[in-house]
């Protein structure tokens, strides 16, 4: 029998802080084997050997607006990186792309051969649209020759997972027993309806995340801390609002200041052409124009 405690108000495990509090914790392991199971169809069995390299969050960091909160995971064979970003940035996907070439290169040692590299994974949940040429919220990048077909290596995949495009309800993912869907579904939800409706699907590790997730919003250090997190990200809001104002009060200015002068060069082309249509000569016409 579920015994929960119900928390009034649930966190949000779409928040940075939460996600990584959630999935990166050592008593959770088996929820994190089991979402990065289902998301990237890796078998639960090659994911016994699995560690957060970075599990711990900075308390002194955690105010800091460009703080990144990513879970660093080596599971033997491969390294995966998991971040969830909630606010649009314009060149997110280059910037997974850098993290994953960051992390695809510091696995070797000066003068280490390269055959040992490990294959890495950037898995990437985002609550905005980045593709808009299809509908499927999970995108997968792989290095390929697009003329040829052929793959120049599988040590380097990026995921993209969008929750903008999860419109099914949950009920209907649970009677497809849509695990990508659901996990997501979990993510995305802030209610306990909802909540209540993932741990009605039956797959332990879901119910376990949900629980997870309630004993977290019943802690008042946890709870703090996400207040501390939400904070650093509303100051950043606000502070990219203001030099987007900033950027377009100047720009204003710069074109009301190029308006005037446009103004005045027309202006004086116009006392020009009138100048000669009297026949005023050049010498005459630049005399006028120096007083």
């Amino acid at each position: 029998m579920d015994q929960a405690i119900q928390p009034e108000q649930i966190l949000s495990p779409k928040l940075d802080v939460v996600f990584k509090m959630l999935f990166g914790s050592e008593k959770n392991k088996h929820i994190l084997k089991a979402f990065l199971s289902d998301m990237l169809e890796i078998p639960e069995s090659d994911l016994h050997n699995i560690t957060v390299k970075n599990p711990e969050i900075d308390p002194e960091s955690i105010n800091e607006k460009y703080y990144r909160l990513d879970l660093n995971i080596d599971i033997g064979k491969d390294l995966i990186n998991v971040e969830l970003q909630i606010r649009y940035e314009e060149f997110f996907a280059e910037r997974s792309l850098i993290y994953l070439a960051k992390l695809y290169s510091s696995q070797l040692d000066l003068g280490e051969e390269y055959s040992k590299t490990c294959p890495c994974i950037a898995v990437n949940i985002v609550d905005f649209l980045i593709f808009n040429q299809h509908d499927d919220f999970r995108s997968m990048f792989e290095m390929w020759d697009t003329e040829h077909q052929i793959r120049l290596t599988d040590k380097m995949q990026v995921y993209f997972f969008e929750l903008k495009k999860i419109k099914t309800d949950i009920q209907e993912d649970i009677a497809a027993n849509d695990r990508k869907r659901l996990w997501l579904q979990f993510i995305k939800s802030t209610t306990r309806e909802e909540f209540e409706m993932l741990k009605h699907s039956e797959i332990e590790p879901i119910t376990d995340a949900v629980n997870a997730l309630y004993s977290m919003s019943t802690n008042e250090k946890i709870k703090e801390t996400v207040r501390m997190r939400q904070k650093a990200l509303n100051d950043k809001i606000s502070e990219l609002a203001a030099a987007r104002r900033e950027g377009i009060a100047e720009g204003e200015v710069k074109g009301m200041a190029k308006g005037i002068e446009k103004g005045r060069a027309e202006g004086r082309d116009e006392v020009i052409r009138k100048m000669r249509a009297r026949g005023m000569t050049e010498s005459e016409i630049q005399s006028v124009l120096n007083m």
